[in-house]
């Protein structure tokens, strides 16, 4: 069993945009952070090659970046930041990142109507773990956590959702909505097998089995009741064809709760 506070990733690089953080990202990266060893880079990548344009990109995101690690720096988490010129935002932070040897990237979704190409891009190349947080309120504030099951839980998915649950006392809920893609027995068994598996890491969950026609709309509703809606990116019904897809989005929209997509470093998206 781990003990609760000792697990975390080592290097979590965050790109920064303007001065603002509306997905909480810093918060966030204190969390996820290993505070024994780990640390947080923040990036701000600039494509604007004209020189006046270019020379407001840099004071933007420099004093984005500073005023990031100021945050984190007091509350004891070590963190550095670095400003990069690259032919796209994209290749920016996939230079950053292997250049920083990041175990995850931490990535900002604003707008819940439709995902960016950008994150789509990141998802699918990035070599490491990917996290997605688009926030209705500070994650350090968080008191509940819910996981839809669809799959037996993965390794990384439950590390990371115990580091979340560990840090902020939240509970965490396994759902399942039976519907057309599986039975209350399924769902039964495999709200069991990730209760027992998340126990593992020292965190002990509850569970909610429920049925609806609408499964997505279902979890939109169930997800009122909580603070966070953890998914996933691949294996699961509503991912099966498409990364980002419209039921990618539907779900977004219908969550009424801060949304955390994330994709652990052996996952393989789906073609889109």
């Amino acid at each position: 069993m781990v003990a609760n506070n000792e697990i975390g990733y080592e290097r979590v690089l965050v790109p920064v945009g303007d001065k603002s953080d509306p997905n909480m990202l810093t918060q966030l990266s204190s969390t996820l952070v290993d505070p024994r060893q780990g640390a947080v880079r923040f990036t701000h990548v600039t494509t604007d090659r004209s020189f006046v344009g270019s020379q407001e990109a840099w004071r933007t995101g420099s004093d984005s970046v500073a005023e990031s690690q100021h945050t984190l720096r007091e509350e004891g988490v070590e963190s550095d930041g670095t400003i990069r010129t690259a032919s796209s935002a994209l290749e920016g932070i996939l230079e950053e990142a292997e250049e920083y040897d990041a175990d995850a990237i931490l990535i900002g979704w604003t707008d819940k109507d439709s995902v960016s190409s950008l994150v789509d891009k990141l998802l699918r190349k990035a070599n490491c773990d990917v996290i997605v947080f688009s926030a209705d309120d500070d994650p350090i504030d968080a008191e509940s956590i819910l996981v839809p099951a669809v799959v037996p839980p993965d390794e990384n998915r439950l590390q990371m959702i115990a580091i979340m649950s560990q840090r902020t006392d939240a509970t965490v809920t396994f759902g399942y909505v039976a519907g057309s893609e599986g039975s209350k027995e399924d769902g039964r068994e495999l709200l069991d097998q990730s209760v027992d598996r998340l126990a593992e890491y020292g965190v002990q969950a509850q569970t909610e089995l429920t049925g609806a026609t609408n499964p997505v709309q279902k979890l939109g509703e169930l997800s009122a009741d909580h603070d966070i809606m953890v998914i996933g990116t691949s294996r699961g019904w509503w991912l099966r064809k498409t990364l980002f897809g419209r039921k990618t989005d539907k779900i977004a929209r219908e969550a009424q709760c801060s949304l955390l997509m994330h994709k652990w470093q052996g996952e393989v998206p789906p073609d889109a």
